[in-house]
C-alpha cells in the first residue's frame, strides 16, 4: 500500500488560506484515542485518491514527519460558492478498528440479463450500502449476478454475499437494494373538449328564453288593458 506524505500544520506553515494558495488542504486526523492532529495533504493527491474510487471505504497509509499512520476518510468540506475542497478529515485506524463504511453495489451480466433484455428497467434503490466491520476487511464493493433476473424481481440485502465478519448497519430487516421493474409507458393525456362555445350558445339560450317569456307578459298585459277599456263603456250604460 503507496504513503502519501502529509505536513504538520502550525502558526509557522501558514493560515488556511495561504495553504490553499499554495495547493495545499488543510484537514485534522483524529481517533484512536490520541490528540488530534492538523495536518496539511497536497491538493493533487487528494484529488486523485477520490477519483480513484471508493475513496470512503479505503484505508490510506499517510506520512507524518516519518511516522506512518493508517487513516479513513470521513468527510469533506468544500466552498460554498467555488466548490473547491478545503478541508478534509480523517480517522485514525488499526486493523481491528470497528468502522461504518459505504460501500457500492455492482451488478454482473447486465447485457445477459433476461429482465433487462425484454425492456425492463433496473431501479437502484441503493447505489451503496452501509456496512460495519473491521478496517483490514473493508470490502472495496458488494456485488451482485443479474444473470437469471427477471421482470418483478427485487433484490435484496440477503441476496448479496457479504465477506465474513461484515454486516449491514440496518439489522432490523431485509432491505430492498434494487429492483427490476416494467419499462415505463407514457401515455398521452387526452385533451378535454372544448366547452366555451357550447357555454355561450346556453347563455345565449338562456337569455332568449328570458326574452320571448318578457315578450308573452308584456303581451299579455297589454290584452289585459284593452279588455279593461272595453268594459268601461258598458259600465255606463248600466247607470
Amino acid at each position: 500500500m503507496e504513503n502519501y506524505k502529509a505536513v504538520i500544520r502550525s502558526k509557522e506553515s501558514g493560515s488556511t488560506k495561504f495553504l490553499l494558495s499554495k495547493g495545499m488542504v488543510p484537514g485534522v486526523v483524529y481517533g484512536k484515542e490520541s490528540k488530534a492532529l492538523s495536518i496539511a495533504f497536497e491538493n493533487k493527491v487528494l484529488d486523485k485518491l477520490m477519483h480513484a474510487g471508493g475513496f470512503y471505504s479505503k484505508i490510506i497509509i499517510i506520512d507524518v514527519d516519518g511516522k506512518s499512520e493508517k487513516v479513513l476518510p470521513k468527510a469533506l468540506q468544500y466552498h460554498p460558492v467555488t466548490d473547491k475542497l478545503i478541508h478534509f478529515d480523517f480517522l485514525r485506524v488499526q486493523d481491528d478498528t470497528k468502522v461504518t463504511v459505504e460501500v457500492p453495489v455492482e451488478y454482473l451480466n447486465e447485457e445477459v440479463c433476461p429482465g433487462l433484455k425484454q425492456g425492463g428497467v433496473l431501479n437502484l434503490v441503493r447505489r451503496s450500502v452501509e456496512l460495519s466491520c473491521n478496517a483490514n476487511n473493508i470490502p472495496e464493493k458488494l456485488q451482485y449476478d443479474l444473470i437469471e433476473s427477471e421482470i418483478g424481481d427485487s433484490i435484496k440485502i440477503s441476496n448479496i454475499e457479504l465477506p465474513e465478519g461484515v454486516n449491514p448497519t440496518i439489522t432490523d430487516r431485509d432491505f430492498v437494494v434494487s429492483t427490476l421493474v416494467p419499462p415505463t409507458i407514457e401515455v398521452e393525456e387526452e385533451k378535454p373538449e372544448e366547452e366555451g362555445v357550447e357555454g355561450e350558445e346556453g347563455a345565449e339560450g338562456v337569455e332568449g328564453a328570458e326574452g320571448v317569456e318578457g315578450a308573452e307578459g308584456e303581451g299579455k298585459e297589454e290584452k289585459s288593458q284593452d279588455k279593461d277599456k272595453k268594459e268601461e263603456p258598458s259600465e255606463k250604460k248600466s247607470k
